[in-house]
C-alpha cells in the first residue's frame, strides 16, 4: 500500500513539474523523495511516459510501458498499454482497444477464465457496457475488466499470487 501511495504522489508531482520545468529537473527532484528509487521521464510528441522504481525495485509506468514478462493473463493482441504496475509477484496491467474489439476481448477472456479452473464471480453491467471477474485459484488471484466505451474499450489485468 505504501508503494501506491508513493506512486500517486510521484505521478501527480511528476505531471506539475514536466509542464513546469521539464522532465530532467522533474526526475531530479522525484528521486529525493522518501521512498522514491529511480524516476525516468520521457516525453515524445506531446505524450508523457513516467516510470517510477521504489527503494525494493517494484515499478510502475504511467502513460505506456511494457507487460511484465511472464505475466499470467493473456494480453490480446491490438492493444495499448496504457499503464502497468508491478511490485513483486503481482502486477497491473491497463491497455486500451478500439470499441468494435469489445466481443472479441469478452470471449477472449471468458476463455481464460473458463481455463483457470479456479473460483469465479462474474459481474456485468448494460451502461456501460462491461464484463468484470474474479477468479480465485489455489496459487494466485485474478481480476479481470473489459469495459467498452466511446471510442475505445479499457482492458484492465490484476494479477496476484495468493500462496
Amino acid at each position: 500500500m505504501r508503494f501506491l501511495r508513493t506512486i500517486v504522489l510521484v505521478v501527480v508531482t511528476a505531471f506539475a513539474l514536466v509542464a513546469c520545468s521539464g522532465g530532467d529537473v522533474a526526475e531530479q527532484i522525484l528521486e529525493g523523495q522518501e521512498g522514491v528509487g529511480d524516476v525516468e521521464i520521457n516525453e515524445n510528441n506531446g505524450s508523457v511516459v513516467i516510470e517510477v522504481e521504489d527503494e525494493d525495485g517494484n515499478t510502475a509506468v504511467i502513460g505506456g510501458g511494457e507487460v511484465p514478462d511472464g505475466f499470467p493473463i493473456p494480453v490480446a493482441d491490438g492493444g495499448n498499454v496504457a499503464a502497468v504496475f508491478a511490485q513483486g509477484s503481482d502486477a497491473t496491467v491497463t491497455l486500451t482497444y478500439p470499441a468494435s474489439e469489445y466481443d472479441s476481448l469478452v470471449a477472449t477472456y471468458q476463455e481464460f477464465v473458463d481455463s483457470t479452473g479456479g473460483e469465479v464471480n462474474t459481474f456485468t453491467s448494460s451502461d456501460p457496457e462491461s464484463v468484470t471477474w474474479t477468479v480465485t485459484t489455489a496459487d494466485a488471484g485474478y481480476n479481470i475488466s473489459v469495459s467498452k466505451g466511446d471510442p475505445d474499450v479499457s482492458v484492465f489485468l490484476v494479477s496476484s499470487s495468493t500462496g
